[in-house]
């Protein structure tokens, strides 16, 4: 059995609405943030914890303009996982399908708020068990 890593993938209402009915999400195309190499490079000075925060807060930033942010922590097969390079030091390629049961949490971000480049987003933790209502917070929008 192969090893996981923890992604975090910008998702839309769409998306969650997939994943709750059919239980899954295609992953292949999409680009997801993780702790890669490059982001270990790039902040020496942090720690598993500082890394995992800039990975979430960059697949916040990765949200669709004009789109309230929801970000999933996720576990995918290493080999599903490859890094995107570019600008984004926790940019990541990801392929496959990503299970319902895959999914750790879910990061949704204060009604109205929009992604500043550069900017800190607060996001609030939702447990997977809680996606109805993270899917009803967003129909509220």
């Amino acid at each position: 059995m192969s090893s996981l890593t923890r992604i975090y993938l910008p998702l839309t209402a769409a998306d969650l609405d997939e994943l709750a009915t059919s239980h899954e999400l295609s992953l292949d195309g999409r680009l997801a943030t993780g702790v890669t190499d490059a982001l270990r490079e790039s902040a020496p000075q942090d720690d598993d914890e500082g890394w995992e925060f800039t990975a979430t807060q960059d697949a916040a930033a990765a949200t669709a303009d004009g789109q309230r942010v929801v970000v999933a922590a996720a576990d995918v097969p290493d080999d599903k996982v490859q890094p995107a390079g570019g600008e984004i030091a926790s940019a990541v390629t990801v392929s496959g399908v990503l299970s319902r049961q895959r999914v750790a949490s879910l990061h949704l971000g204060d009604e109205g708020v929009r992604p500043e480049p550069g900017e800190e987003l607060e996001l609030s933790w939702y447990d997977i068990t809680e996606l109805d209502e993270v899917r009803r917070l967003l129909g509220d929008d």
